[in-house]
């Protein structure tokens, strides 16, 4: 007989996968990130709070842990409205967690009162954010969107993996033919797509975007993996100033203005 442990982690799996006769799988879940920082963080240099709202957005299989290290980065550097997406990727499609991420953007702005956001995507995540750019309507409301690691051109393992999502991922698919028609021609967006050079689930091939835009800025991180990528001090410095550029030009503006 299976022992009772390892029973239960079977029934969640199972739930989690929404095999048949099981209870349906988990929606969508936002997880905020807006507590007060802990004493050690009080005592470090921290800039003047009221930046946009950050939504990160993980990958295929993956979850909100990844941010971890960005996340204490952008905190330490004043952005107090961080929000972690967690979605259930062996069910859901690309466009249905691009149509959460937009609800939930559309819910922050309402509830802070900003006039804009930032993007980050982690692998697929990178896939939901463009979608939710180029097709879901957020090319006016997102200052910044970070792609990493993501399969722009497609990832050759999503052939091995269930899922509509890693059906969308698979090179050549409409979904991918589609995001790269659309051409990202509109918005405010200013992109910024990090690559890792020790990547072997998206080689540099796969992970370049294929749109010309002055918007676009590529990075590229010899060092970094697949996962590793996320918290490579120097990607997550590297996104933190990205991030605070248009705070700033933005906070320079308004002072002018007044």
């Amino acid at each position: 007989m299976m022992p009772g442990s390892l029973r239960q982690r079977g029934i969640s799996v199972a739930q989690w996968l929404r095999l048949p006769g099981t209870a349906e799988a988990p929606e969508c879940a936002a997880i905020r990130y807006w507590e007060e920082p802990t004493p050690i963080r009080q005592q470090l240099p921290r800039i003047a709070s009221g930046r946009s709202p950050v939504f990160f957005v993980h990958g295929y299989a993956g979850t909100e842990h990844i941010w971890g290290p960005l996340r204490d980065a952008l905190t330490e550097a004043g952005f107090d409205h961080l929000i972690a997406l967690r979605y259930n990727a062996f069910r859901s499609d690309i466009h249905q967690i691009a149509d959460w991420l937009v609800g939930q953007v559309n819910r922050s702005l309402q509830t802070t009162g900003a006039t804009g956001v930032h993007l980050i995507g982690h692998s697929m995540g990178g896939l939901v954010v463009r979608d939710a750019v180029q097709n879901r309507g957020l090319a006016d409301l997102a200052d910044t969107a970070v792609t990493m690691a993501t399969p722009h051109s497609g990832a050759r393992l999503a052939r091995f993996v269930p899922g509509p999502a890693a059906r969308q991922m698979r090179p050549g698919s409409e979904f991918l033919s589609s995001l790269g028609a659309c051409r990202n021609g509109q918005g405010r967006t200013r992109w910024v797509t990090v690559h890792g050079g020790a990547d072997r689930v998206v080689p540099l091939e796969s992970g370049e975007f294929d749109v010309s835009d002055h918007r676009v800025l590529t990075v590229r991180q010899d060092a970094a993996g697949h996962g590793s990528i996320a918290r490579h001090p120097q990607v997550v410095s590297c996104i933190v100033n990205e991030l605070l550029r248009p705070e700033v030009q933005g906070a320079a503006s308004f002072s002018l203005a007044a």
